[in-house]
């Protein structure tokens, strides 16, 4: 069952291999189901074994691993601003999570930008799912290899990038710019809403530019997830060029 205050928990074997291979200091203690030793639980013995981390077989475990993390603080605001100062000269892009609600979406949303290799993701915290051990599992590792940062005012949060320079650009389907046709070149925060509502119309209000992700006539909505990929990935495309 989801528990908000379980954020020292990870499930699934993603999750617990990305932090043994990026943060594995972070591991207070891993728990094996019983009744696996397949090759993916040996390994994941194995590796855990090599690192001087606890590992302890547990029978109410059936399927999926479980870690335990030391105590484990959340990333807000003030660190994101101090973040953003370390890596201005790096022309980063940041994903802003505006009203998804439903915890498979947000943990896919984080692993669309895990891998498009983004700066980070900031979460609206009122208007969003928690970071739960469901999300860090569907993120497949993603919320593992990727700086989150939740913010109680996500206006205060745009308006201090708006000054820094970075482009506010939002989705809707209603937009008339096709985001292929922009210069994405520079740094960005780039929002995502529900698919069911989009961004709320207080943050599209700040946004400095709001594009549409298909011209398609039919059906112009994609799916959360895939739309959070479909722009990033378009970032960072430009941005190698």
């Amino acid at each position: 069952m989801e528990n908000r205050d379980f954020k020292n928990l990870r499930v699934g074997f993603h999750s617990i291999q990305m932090l043994l291979k990026l943060s594995p200091e972070k591991i207070e203690k891993i728990f094996v189901p019983n009744n696996r030793n397949d090759d993916r639980a040996l390994n994941l013995i194995a590796t855990a074994e090599k690192l001087s981390i606890p590992i302890e077989r547990k029978k109410s475990l059936t399927q999926h691993p479980e870690a335990i993390l030391k105590n484990e603080e959340s990333l807000g605001l003030s660190d994101l601003k101090q973040y953003e100062e370390n890596i201005q000269h790096e022309n980063p892009t940041f994903l802003v999570i505006d009203n998804v609600i439903d915890p498979r979406n947000l943990g896919a949303c984080i692993r669309s930008a895990a891998a498009s290799n983004i700066a980070g993701v900031i979460i609206n915290k009122h208007h969003c799912s928690p970071i739960t051990p469901l999300v860090r599992q569907v993120s497949a590792g993603g919320a593992e290899a990727t700086k989150i940062f939740t913010v109680t005012n996500l206006i205060n949060c745009l308006k201090h990038f708006e000054k820094l320079g970075y482009l506010i650009l939002g989705t809707s389907e209603h937009a008339n710019s096709i985001y292929t046709a922009l210069d994405l070149n520079k740094p960005i925060l780039a929002i995502i809403g529900s698919e069911e509502e989009g961004i709320r119309e207080k943050t599209l209000e700040k946004c400095s530019q709001v594009c549409n992700l298909s011209n398609n006539e039919t059906i112009n909505s994609l799916n959360v997830s895939v739309a959070a990929g479909v722009l990033l990935f378009e970032i960072a495309r430009q941005k190698l060029e």
